[in-house]
């Protein structure tokens, strides 16, 4: 009976034994079919600086006209309808940065160029957002924080005006359709 259940035994972990080293292989190859079948992405930084070139060239227009709305209409002195013009503003800025982010971009020097673009965006909505609330409720705590927050958004701007610079000597202009 000793023999019998020695027997047993060892026939159990022999199953034991083989169960794992087929889990252990299955383990090792779903994992290698899984590398494989990971898309990889081809760095192709020119024509990721020429896409994002594009992108920010058809959203100029969008900007420099809520931009030259919004200076009309302060010139004008009618602060009423400045705020739902900004609110606008806001939005369109919001919009522009979600479709920044679905830009296919990898290359970590467009990637730089692409993120300083959208903090500039949303600092830039923030600060014309900010100068209609002070205009409604001027202080100088809000006049100082606002200068502060100008001074902020012209630094992003010359280090994305820097950052482009360098990459349009780097890669050259977009081709022309």
């Amino acid at each position: 009976m000793q023999t019998f259940s020695k027997l047993g035994f060892l026939c159990l972990l022999s199953f034991g034994l083989i169960a794992c080293d087929q889990i252990t292989q299955f383990t090792t190859t779903s994992n290698s079919t899984n590398q494989t079948k990971a898309p990889a992405v081809a760095l192709d930084p020119k024509a990721e600086f020429h896409l994002f070139i594009d992108f920010q060239n058809a959203n100029n227009a969008k900007i420099a006209a809520l931009n030259h709305e919004i200076a009309n209409v302060t010139q004008s002195g009618d602060i009423a309808s400045l705020a739902p013009l900004v609110n606008k503003f806001s939005t369109e800025i919001k919009v522009i940065v979600k479709d920044l982010d679905t830009l296919p971009i990898y290359s970590a020097e467009i990637l730089k160029l692409k993120e300083k673009a959208k903090v500039l965006l949303v600092t830039s909505a923030e600060l014309i957002s900010d100068n209609v609330k002070l205009h409604h409720n001027p202080s100088p705590e809000g006049s100082m924080a606002l200068l502060q927050k100008r001074d902020i958004l012209l630094k992003i701007s010359n280090e994305f005006s820097q950052m482009n610079d360098e990459l349009m000597q780097k890669y050259g202009p977009p081709p022309q359709p």
